[in-house]
């Protein structure tokens, strides 16, 4: 077999220009992210390295061979600050930039020795510059987005053929002489296939940002960003997923109603950044009384609404007062240093058969007026008179 190494050469070259097409287009649209520059820059580096290597025949050959190697060391760092800034939203550890020097300097070290020691050494060089990405990738990526599951495959892929050209080169030198025909297509073949495992990354990991774009709409489509519960759209949608599946289950489902007591105050008196903060305190500890199945959402405000599904008032009553004994023991710091305590009120409804999540939170809201008006910090849970009185509001 006879490969024809400057066409696939050339062939990486338009390759690993697309794709910094593709970068350049993405990051002057909606994906202007660090990783995906910084992967542009190394895409530019692979083209120019590549480059390097068709236009041998202008220049000195050791010089194409030694900025080209250094290029080709370049993208790959290039590529491995992108998987860390993706992954882990930092750049490179120190320790990673003492294998690029170990790398840089084995390049002038392997000029003037026979062509597969040189081979074998700038694989394994470049092997060990690709081999912590893909090992993070790995890591921490595969349960990830699933476009990055190809870009965990591909750098595999090219850290192991460049290891494998380097063993290949190691052991081929001790039985035949290196202008070996056999030697020269085997060693080109493993190259090439390592260049295009790490061009099918760089696409594959342009795919894994738009997918991770879309996820992050998607929730600040139903998230509120402050806290992080559901917006007060999602929280109805999933109560009244709730409400039709205990229908059919013949399971009860409860809401319950939350507001902070005096907020108004907090803010006037320290500040909306501080309010702020109270919310956040409140949102967590809310949520670590919660099961995995409930659904904690913020109406508005100062105002949250719990979804229970499976719970009767009984057990709704209980969460709620779990939640309340718990904000009111937090302490918090208000402005200038001093000690910050909150309290919040609650109302509890249980679904009847013919309720709609409209009915069931103005229901749980009437509980909640309630538990002001008895004082606040309370738990008031409603009882088929102010049932009736709250349907009658609803339909009058």
């Amino acid at each position: 077999m006879t490969l024809h190494v400057p066409t696939l050469v050339l062939m990486l070259v338009v390759g690993f220009g697309l794709l910094t097409a593709q970068l350049w287009l993405a990051g002057r649209g909606v994906l202007h992210r660090g990783e995906l520059q910084r992967l542009g820059w190394a895409g530019l580096a692979f083209c120019a390295g590549f480059a390097s290597f068709v236009m041998r025949t202008g220049v000195p050959g050791w010089l194409a061979l030694l900025i080209g190697n250094w290029l080709l060391m370049g993208g790959l760092v290039g590529v491995a600050s992108a998987v860390c800034r993706h992954l882990l939203n930092r750049d490179l550890p120190v320790w990673y930039f003492g294998l690029c020097l170990v790398a840089v300097l084995s390049v002038p070290a392997a000029l003037n020795v026979a062509t597969p020691v040189r081979a074998g050494a700038m694989s394994v060089a470049m092997a060990l510059l690709l081999m912590p990405a893909a090992a993070l990738a790995a890591w921490r990526g595969w349960r990830g987005e699933l476009s990055f599951r190809v870009v965990t495959v591909m750098l595999v892929l090219a850290s192991a053929a460049l290891l494998v050209r380097g063993v290949h080169a190691a052991l081929w030198l001790q039985s035949l002489p290196e202008g070996n025909d056999a030697w020269q297509t085997w060693s080109s073949a493993i190259f090439m296939l390592a260049f295009m495992a790490v061009l099918a990354a760089g696409f594959g990991f342009v795919l894994a940002n738009f997918e991770r774009m879309a996820s992050q709409m998607r929730k600040l489509a139903s998230v509120d960003g402050l806290t992080g519960a559901c917006n007060h759209n999602t929280t109805l949608s999933l109560l009244a997923h709730a409400m039709e599946r205990s229908r059919r289950e013949g399971q009860p489902v409860s809401f319950v109603m939350l507001d902070l007591d005096h907020f108004k105050r907090v803010n006037d008196q320290h500040g909306h950044v501080v309010g702020d903060q109270v919310l956040k305190a409140v949102a967590q500890c809310t949520r670590g009384r919660l099961r995995g199945s409930d659904v904690f959402g913020r109406l508005g405000g100062e105002e949250f609404g719990l979804v229970l599904p499976a719970t009767g008032v009984g057990g709704a009553r209980h969460v709620a007062e779990q939640v309340r004994q718990a904000v009111e023991a937090l302490v918090l710091q208000g402005d200038a240093g001093r000690t910050l305590r909150v309290t919040l009120s609650a109302g509890v409804a249980e679904a009847a058969f013919s309720d709609t999540p409209e009915t069931l939170m103005h229901l749980a809201d009437k509980a909640l007026y309630q538990a002001k008006q008895q004082g606040r910090n309370r738990v008031v849970v409603a009882d088929d008179w102010l049932r009736n009185s709250s349907l009658q509001g609803v339909t009058g």
